[in-house]
């Protein structure tokens, strides 16, 4: 617990041998509110899968913050909430541990062309939250790069046969071109990066509107 929080877990127990995909899952139903921001993120693609994202965000008005952890040998979701509000903390990982499990159950009756269009859009939603973490820590020009980049390469993949290209195709071609230009071990300039986090925020929406056709 942190300064007198309160602190809330919950577990969905799941079976199927693509845990990272139940992670991406679940990151997408925790972080695709508003006004919500990556802090921590870790993924390990061992033998006993292991990954971890943590969010600030408000519950019930109040700062708070939850975090995500999925193993594979514990086949589970794992949601903790800290806050000021257990009651409202409890609601909260109730409402999101539901949304988990319908939304786990909607992509394994799939069938496997959509799946993989799924798996990558997912990719590419934690691809955007990264980019305003990336930015938020003043991280090198090159990783924010990286981020937008494999954002771009997972979306495109994603709507290969759709018709028409999707707007966060082509504004990322042009960012991609502007960060380039930019020297790649140093910090973005403010102006810029002000912009650029703005911009992350509508791919990561129109990303967001895509993964709901299939969930």
């Amino acid at each position: 617990m942190n300064d007198g929080n309160a602190e809330v877990s919950r577990a969905l127990n799941f079976s199927s041998d693509e845990p990272a995909v139940v992670f991406r899952l679940a990151w997408y139903v925790v972080a695709s509110k508003p006004n919500l921001i990556l802090d921590e993120h870790s993924e390990a693609e061992s033998k006993d899968f292991q990954g971890s994202a943590k969010f600030s965000l408000r519950i019930a008005g109040e700062a708070a913050n939850t975090t995500i952890q999925v193993t594979k040998s514990k086949s589970s979701v794992e949601l903790t909430a800290q806050g000021l509000d257990e009651v409202a903390l409890s609601v909260y990982l109730d409402d999101h541990l539901e949304a988990m499990s319908d939304a786990l159950a909607k992509y394994q009756a799939l069938p496997e062309e959509d799946k993989a269009k799924l798996r990558r859009a997912l990719v590419a939603k934690t691809c955007w939250d990264r980019v305003v973490r990336e930015i938020l820590n003043k991280a090198p020009a090159n990783d924010v790069y990286l981020q937008v980049a494999h954002g771009r390469e997972m979306m495109i993949k994603s709507t290969e046969g759709e018709n028409g290209l999707l707007p966060v195709t082509l504004t990322t071609a042009a960012w991609l071109s502007k960060i380039e230009s930019l020297p790649r071990d140093e910090t973005i300039p403010g102006n810029i990066a002000s912009e650029l986090a703005k911009k992350s925020i509508e791919w990561k929406r129109e990303t967001q509107e895509f993964i709901s056709r299939y969930i």
